[in-house]
């Protein structure tokens, strides 16, 4: 594997998808019994957008560049703008360091929750190592993080989110990541997924859609956030999340939040939010 998130940090598709990871997270928190949160490939925690990988396509920019300019912003939103600007650590504003899902969570769960970090990547999972270093119920695992639900699944807490969020580098990764929610949920059928996948030209999001509207699992919630149309041939056009078991009513809490964010961060209103039920209850 080559892919490496720093080309991408902070982007628009970073910044949909840690407003719906915080979001969720704010939801489980609400009871107070202890959760487990799998990054099954969790990055390397903080990345640098001054850096020459970072500023070689600048996509900081036009995502969570735009996003701290909002200065009335619903729950959700303001949530994961305190979170990516906090100065309980040295501040995105003043370093331009973004942290990953990794150390979102990790800073926002409570002591008693367990989060378990898979990252592939040697030199990645180090760096996470360093990046969640004295949080105490963080285990940086050095992995495949598609075996790792096998591993961790199902969790003693029995309540808790799972992240699937890969690179998609591989040409099979949309059949991968299909197989890896069908796993999950058959290993923790009440646990809460959330499956992120890009959105490009291309049918390989419908067919991936299709197919798991067919594969028998119930309550998969859709939430898409695209910049551009969805057949523009420049690329990323949009991000897209299947939330499994899903909190009540999400679908409607959430909804602000990604419309102030996506008219932040998208040139002439184009694209725009769909969120609706993929599979329903």
């Amino acid at each position: 594997m080559n892919y490496r998130h720093v080309f991408h940090a902070g982007n628009f598709a970073d910044v949909h998808k840690h407003i719906v990871l915080l979001a969720l997270l704010d939801r489980l928190k609400r009871k107070p019994k202890p959760l487990f949160y799998l990054d099954t490939h969790a990055g390397r925690g903080w990345y640098d957008l001054l850096s020459h990988d970072a500023l070689r396509g600048n996509e900081s920019q036009g995502g969570v560049g735009r996003a701290l300019r909002i200065t009335r912003a619903s729950p959700d939103l303001r949530r994961y703008l305190d979170a990516v600007s906090s100065p309980e650590e040295i501040s995105a504003i003043t370093t331009q360091r973004y942290p990953g899902s990794p150390v979102l969570a990790a800073r926002d769960l409570r002591p008693g929750d367990r989060i378990v970090l898979v990252e592939k990547q040697i030199a990645e999972a180090q760096a996470l190592e360093q990046a969640t270093r004295g949080r105490r119920g963080v285990s940086v695992v050095c992995g495949d993080g598609y075996a790792a639900l096998k591993t961790y699944l199902p969790p003693r807490e029995n309540r808790g989110l799972v992240l699937i969020d890969p690179p998609y580098e591989s040409e099979n990764e949309f059949a991968q990541v299909e197989k890896a929610l069908l796993l999950g949920m058959s290993r923790w059928p009440n646990g809460m997924f959330a499956l992120w996948y890009p959105i490009k030209a291309g049918r390989e999001t419908q067919r991936l859609q299709l197919s798991l509207q067919n594969s028998g699992l119930r309550k998969l919630l859709l939430v898409e956030l695209s910049v551009r149309p969805a057949d523009s041939p420049l690329g990323l056009n949009g991000s897209g999340l299947i939330v499994a078991n899903p909190p009540w009513q999400f679908d409607a809490e959430i909804a602000p939040a990604l419309r102030e964010a996506h008219a932040a961060m998208a040139e002439d209103g184009a694209g725009g939010v769909n969120i609706q039920w993929l599979v329903p209850e």
